[in-house]
Parts: structure tokens; C-alpha cells; sequence
């Protein structure tokens, strides 16, 4: 397992040291044959203290679109999946039932996995299953937006739904897209989550969503036609 970009990513700057206070210097006449005056110099005023810095701007909110596209090779899930920003994603791909890859910058949050079907993994049974494993965004309670089919990954009977969580004037806007997919035994199922506040918290969440959906979930491969061995959890 590796991600792989397309550039090294530069490295952080240091801290910047903070200026000494300046020590208290003698004033005297520059010559040895004066030494005797040393008893009267008097010490320098001490200088005035420096202004504070300004606090620098916070940066803005980040919209995924502007990092380095990469791509995450998970051998246990046997799939590909293309990430924008690609240094700003954490990805977990341990042991847990999910492939997990979080973007703190931009507070958001992907869930991926592939499995195999007892039967014949339609698109209802792989969505039905993976609720029952998991508590996931249900379109049915919130603002759904758009609904569409789409060929992530190639050859499966895949549906996305991207939609905003009902939530109260004020309150941070949270967006999710969640996809399930179905071919042959073989199940797939990607859910993205996001959140923004603010006056242009709405604008965010469209912008990482569509980055997501285009790129990760319609840029996810699969290597091989039959599901690896991935353990199943039991059902509650």
C-alpha cells in the first residue's frame, strides 16, 4: 500500500525566532587612555519595545481542488482510488471493515470498501448490507440534490446521491454523497462527508463534493475482477 503524487511536497518553513531584548550598553569614549572616565558613563536608555506583529490571515478554507492530484493503491480492498490534494488526505487502510482518508483541511471525510455478496450482489442488497455494518448518510432525511448513475468503478450498476443534512439556520452546512454498487458476487460502496460555516459554507461543500465525486469515486478501479478475501463482520 502507497500513495503515489505527482510532486514531492515541499517542505514545511521553520518558526521564526523572536528578536533578543537588546542587552544594556556602556557609553564611553573610545580610548584606552580614558579609562578613568569609566565611573561616570552612565548606561544607554534601553531601546523602546517593538510594535507587535499583526497576526497573519487565517488561511482559506481549502476546496480540494487546489492540491496535487495522487493516487491510493489499497492491495487489501484490491483498488485504486485517485485523491485530490493528495498530501492533505490521511488514509487508514488497517484492519477496520473501511478504508478510511480524511482531509482535515477541508473537514472532509471518505469510507470505501469492496465485498463479496452471498448471492448475486445487486446494487439494493450491496446498500442494504452496508447500512446494516454502518450508520450512514440517508438521503431520505436531508436535502438530496442530485441522484445519477454512474460507471465507478467500470462495469458495476452504481448509483450516487449528494445531497446537504437538513440542519437549522446558523448551524455549519454538512453535504455527503454516498454511492453503492453492485456486479456479479462482488459489492462496492463509497461515501463521502463534508462540512463548512460561514457566509460561503455552501459554495465549499458543492466545490469538495464535486471534487470528490469526479475524481475519487469516478476515477475509482478495481484490479481484479473477483473480491479479495475481506473478512465479514457479523451482522448486530
Amino acid at each position: 500500500m502507497k500513495l503515489s503524487t505527482r510532486a514531492d511536497l515541499a517542505g514545511a518553513p521553520g518558526r521564526a525566532r523572536r528578536p533578543a531584548t537588546p542587552a544594556t550598553r556602556l557609553v564611553c569614549w573610545p580610548a584606552l587612555a580614558l579609562l578613568t572616565l569609566l565611573p561616570a558613563c552612565a548606561p544607554a536608555p534601553a531601546a523602546p519595545p517593538a510594535p507587535p506583529r499583526a497576526a497573519p490571515p487565517a488561511p482559506p478554507p481549502s476546496t480540494l481542488g487546489e492540491g496535487q492530484l495522487g493516487e491510493y493503491r489499497s492491495e487489501r480492498f484490491d483498488l485504486r482510488l485517485p485523491l485530490p490534494d493528495a498530501r492533505g488526505f490521511r488514509v487508514e487502510d488497517g484492519e477496520g471493515p473501511w478504508l478510511v482518508a480524511t482531509h482535515a483541511a477541508s473537514s472532509t471525510s471518505l469510507l470505501v470498501r469492496t465485498w463479496r455478496a452471498d448471492g448475486r450482489a445487486s446494487r439494493a442488497a450491496c446498500e442494504a448490507r452496508a447500512r446494516l455494518w454502518r450508520d450512514l448518510p440517508r438521503p431520505d432525511r436531508s436535502l438530496t440534490a442530485v441522484e445519477r448513475r454512474i460507471d465507478a468503478p467500470e462495469g458495476f450498476d452504481t448509483i450516487v446521491e449528494i445531497g446537504v443534512a437538513d440542519a437549522p439556520p446558523g448551524a455549519p452546512i454538512e453535504g455527503f454523497a454516498v454511492a453503492f454498487g453492485g456486479s456479479g458476487r462482488r459489492c462496492f460502496a463509497f461515501i463521502a462527508e463534508t462540512r463548512a460555516a460561514g457566509p460561503s459554507a455552501e459554495r465549499l461543500v458543492a466545490e469538495r463534493l464535486a471534487a470528490v465525486v469526479e475524481i475519487s469515486l469516478g476515477g475509482v478501479r478495481l484490479e481484479r475482477e473477483v473480491a479479495p478475501a475481506i473478512p465479514r463482520e457479523p451482522l448486530p
